[in-house]
């Protein structure tokens, strides 16, 4: 597919999105939603997203097997220009931007670092399901609601990514030399010098696989990553204190997984539309009609795409980049 049919893709099912979940909603109704809404609670819930997002920083630390330890402002701004590429850019290629920011910063194989990039993924979809499991166990969702079918198929999805991922991360670090030997043959096939340059990143990925040799630190790395998403509960907790919605305490839960499973989907850059829909379908499991659970999501967006964006772009323009360098960037990865 090319770089402009994918483009143009994931703005139809933005687009698509965005009118589904405002389907039966008049603008002047939610307009007046936001107007009414409590902005301490939308203060709380972009601090607890910058929270959340320093933690992720920390996290990538012990990703990272180097000679030396990486400083945490480096890992903060590589994190946030990565993610701020995400809501500015096109194709979300927001990872390989973190990676290249932070190879680039700290002088490090953009190969190894996209390894533990990979890892993390890893890990953030098996923190969800165990998070997902705990949300079905305390609040059991009814099948024939449309948030369950949704669920569902982000559950099995899920589920497949990380199986996958594990499986092909574990056979990276763990058969390192018939991984060579395989990309060695198919490298043989490649012109030019091609194939090298083929093994060669293999080998720079394979060294960034190195948390699967330490237990303990892979522990603190799941340990990080439970607190990281609690902090991502108390935002939607907070957001929804804002708009007046009462619900339990392990709604965040539900509602976190259900809009992790939504951003899943190809969109515009931002997860604009996507991450409206999930909205709606996850407060739907507790009664909240879209005259209240539209608000919430175009209040809960923005307290995630304001703090990420603004922030992303003062390290940008910090280590002296432009949206403009990172989309060459992108383009290449793509």
């Amino acid at each position: 597919m090319s770089h402009r049919l994918k483009i143009g893709v994931g703005v139809v099912v933005s687009a698509l999105c965005v009118w589904l979940s405002m389907r039966d909603v008049r603008p002047a109704e939610v307009w007046h939603a936001l107007r009414q809404a409590n902005y301490l609670g939308f203060v709380a819930a972009c601090v607890l997203t910058l929270l959340a997002f320093v933690l992720r920083a920390i996290r990538w630390r012990p990703l990272l097997s180097t000679p030396r330890p990486i400083g945490y402002p480096s890992l903060f701004s590589a994190t946030m220009i990565g993610f701020m590429a995400n809501n500015m850019l096109p194709l979300r290629l927001g990872e390989f931007v973190r990676a290249w920011a932070l190879a680039r910063t700290e002088k490090l194989s953009k190969t190894t670092v996209l390894a533990t990039v990979v890892v993390e993924r890893v890990v953030d979809m098996l923190t969800l399901l165990v998070i997902l499991g705990i949300a079905l166990m305390v609040h059991p969702i009814t099948r024939s609601s449309r948030a369950w079918e949704l669920t569902r198929k982000g559950a099995i999805a899920l589920v497949g990514l990380s199986v996958a991922l594990t499986l092909f991360v574990v056979l990276l670090e763990r058969r390192p030399a018939l991984m060579r030997a395989l990309i060695g043959r198919l490298a043989a096939y490649l012109p030019g010098r091609a194939g090298e340059h083929g093994v060669r990143a293999l080998e720079h990925f394979i060294e960034g696989l190195g948390l699967f040799r330490d237990l303990p630190r892979l522990l603190w790395v799941f340990v990080l990553s439970f607190a990281m998403f609690a902090i991502v509960v108390a935002g939607l907790q907070a957001s929804m204190w804002s708009l007046g919605i009462v619900l339990p305490w392990y709604a965040g839960l539900t509602m976190l997984v259900i809009t992790a499973i939504g951003i899943m989907v190809p969109a515009a850059p931002g997860y604009i539309g996507t991450m409206n829909v999930a909205c709606v379908a996850g407060l739907a499991l507790f009664s909240i009609g879209k005259a209240s659970a539209v608000p919430f999501s175009w209040f809960y967006w923005a307290s995630q795409w304001i703090p990420v964006t603004a922030v992303g772009l003062f390290y940008l323009r910090k280590e002296g980049l432009s949206l403009r360098r990172l989309g060459e960037v992108e383009e290449g990865a793509a």
